[in-house]
């Protein structure tokens, strides 16, 4: 297996938020949050590189939703 580089990445979140999140999708270490994170933007930002529309609906396919992240209109078109 190949080194890879790592970076640490500290930040100050409230505790309960955290906790709350943590609780609500079964992960014991903020870390693991944070992988899981950094996972599911890592996939919106390369659906944006895809010119795709992140969206959300209820079971019945109504009550359609975008998803909204601002940094996400920061990927240029050179990306494309």
């Amino acid at each position: 297996m190949a080194d890879t580089k790592k970076t640490e990445v500290r930040f100050s979140v409230d505790a309960d938020y955290l906790a709350a999140l943590q609780s609500r999708l079964g992960l014991k270490k903020s870390s693991d949050l944070t992988k899981v994170a950094l996972t599911l933007l890592d996939w919106a930002s390369d659906e944006v590189v895809h010119d795709r529309t992140i969206l959300s609906a209820n079971k019945q396919g109504k009550d359609i939703h975008r998803l909204v992240i601002p940094e996400l209109n920061n990927i240029s078109k050179s990306n494309l």
